[in-house]
C-alpha cells in the first residue's frame, strides 16, 4: 500500500510540475505584469505581440516574459488569443 501511494504521489508531482510551466506571464517593458497566455510552444513568440483582454494597448516588451504557475495564472488578466 505504501508503494502504491508513493508512486501516486510521484506521478501527481510530475503532473503538477508539467502544468506549472504551461503558462507565460507576458510583461511590460518595466517588467510589470501585462497578461497571461497559454504556453503553446515558445513564450517569447507568444508574448511578442500580446495584448491584454479588454484593452487595446499591447505589452510592447519585445516578447519579455516569465513562467507562471497554473494557480497564479488564474488570478491574472489573460491575453487576447
Amino acid at each position: 500500500m505504501v508503494r502504491i501511494s508513493s508512486a501516486f504521489a510521484l506521478l501527481l508531482t510530475i503532473a503538477v510540475g508539467a502544468q506549472a510551466a504551461a503558462y507565460c506571464q507576458c510583461l511590460y517593458a518595466d517588467s510589470s505584469h501585462c497578461c497571461v497566455a497559454d504556453n503553446i510552444g515558445d513564450c517569447k513568440s507568444t508574448c511578442m505581440n500580446a495584448v491584454p483582454i479588454f484593452q487595446s494597448k499591447a505589452c510592447k516588451a519585445g516578447g519579455k516574459y516569465s513562467n507562471v504557475s497554473f494557480f497564479n495564472a488564474q488570478a491574472r488578466t489573460g491575453c487576447k488569443p
